[in-house]
């Protein structure tokens, strides 16, 4: 015997309400910040210290945006469609963890290595689908631009407190205790999701039901592919930029500090940034904040090419703060306006996360060659060419994506 489901809740996720539901969303994105917030740098100085070349560090760090690429768009999709998206998130929390809290006790060969780096960012590709189609599911598109906000502060809070707990657990037990804290936050991610209460899920749009738009259908929208190859572009500037940072401040001779300086100052910044963010796409448009975040990026990696002072290289990341901040946040939201009535928002999601697996694979790639041939200087300036071309296709092709009714400019 079957029943008639009756039409969708209205959105009870603003603040003040469902507290349970916000602190399990916020400490999901706080602790999956801290897995990831801090491994590439810290995986390339440990590299680097045990006599590795610098395009083969490179090439590591591709294993990973390999993993994350080939899983991105399947794991927006199956997001769409999968049942217990609470125990998924779990799962692939753990699975992370496991494999990059293992690094420090396997050989250092690439066989060993580059396999669960590339399994950790096969993993990895799932962070963004589920954390986006469980904020969807709690808010509704009207409050999502809100939602989104929090969450992404309390992403960014948890890369800082990642950064601050690798200056002090590399300071007191050593670079490999880095990695064995890694595994540790894995538990306390997957332990956090399950403070989301399955009965507040039931106002999810349909798009479990629909995953209406398929990606054939996502790609007849000229607006999608504006934004994938802008969104492209983008990312393959901007992924292989912070590891390459760490390596840098590794040849100059920095200290394991300065290292995790790279993302503190980053992140310290994108906090503020983020929640603004929320709030400015929706009063001023998605178009103009998104702007800044582009714009940000090719004048951050110009001026790396121009100094060989760790500090600098560190001070520098305010700028990755302003565009990272603001991507995090305008990006689903970007998402929810062009898939709004049509369902396929997780697909989207992970189709624009494919764009950034292919800057994490193609970036590194690119990027060991040119400083193991040009310098660190020549291999900066190139990516901020790159970053540029990105800024320009979305300032002259990207229309404004933010409905016009009332309810959606609602404060």
């Amino acid at each position: 015997m079957s029943t008639v489901a009756g039409p969708p809740t209205a959105p009870t996720f603003v603040p003040g309400a469902a507290l349970r539901d916000r602190v399990g969303l916020n400490a999901a994105n706080f602790f999956l910040a801290e897995l990831t917030g801090v491994i590439m740098p810290f995986l390339a100085k440990l590299l680097a210290g045990d006599g590795w070349r610098d395009d083969a560090i490179q090439f590591t760090a591709a294993a990973c945006g390999l993993g994350v690429f080939l899983m991105q768009t399947p794991a927006g999709v199956l997001t769409d469609h999968v049942r217990n998206r609470r125990l998924l998130l779990a799962i692939v929390s753990l699975a992370v963890g496991a494999c990059f809290g293992v690094l420090p006790l396997v050989p250092a060969t690439g066989w060993a290595i580059g396999p669960l780096v590339f399994v950790g960012g096969a993993a990895q590709a799932f962070f963004v689908p589920l954390l986006g189609a469980l904020a969807l599911g709690l808010a509704g598109h009207t409050a999502l631009h809100r939602v989104m906000g929090e969450n992404q502060g309390w992403n960014h809070a948890g890369n800082i407190a990642a950064a601050m707990t690798a200056m002090a657990v590399a300071s007191w037990l050593g670079l490999s205790a880095v990695f064995y804290t890694v595994a540790v936050v894995s538990v306390l991610a997957a332990v956090s999701v399950f403070l989301i209460r399955p009965g507040d899920l039931t106002n999810e749009p349909a798009a479990r039901t629909q995953a209406g738009a398929g990606l054939r259908d996502l790609f007849r929208d000229r607006r999608v592919l504006v934004l994938f190859a802008s969104v492209a572009l983008f990312h393959l500037a901007n992924a292989p930029v912070m590891p390459l940072v760490g390596q840098y401040i590794a040849r100059l001779g920095g200290s394991d500090t300065q290292v995790a300086a790279v993302v503190l100052v980053a992140q310290v910044v994108m906090v503020p940034v983020a929640v603004l963010a929320g709030r400015w796409c929706h009063t001023w448009g998605r178009k103009p904040v998104f702007a800044v975040g582009f714009v940000a990026l090719p004048v951050r990696i110009l001026l790396y090419s121009f100094t060989s002072d760790p500090w600098v290289l560190v001070a520098l990341q305010v700028f990755d703060g302003i565009g990272a901040g603001i991507y995090g946040v305008v990006v689903a939201v970007v998402c929810a306006d062009l898939t709004r009535g049509r369902g396929g928002f997780n697909a989207l999601q992970g189709l624009l996360a494919t764009a950034l697996a292919v800057g994490g694979v193609l970036g590194p790639l690119v990027a060991g060659p040119l400083v193991q041939h040009l310098g660190f200087a020549s291999a900066f300036r190139a990516f901020a060419a790159a970053a540029a071309v990105g800024a320009v296709v979305f300032l002259a092709l990207m229309p404004e994506t933010r409905p016009d009714d009332r309810a959606e400019r609602r404060p």
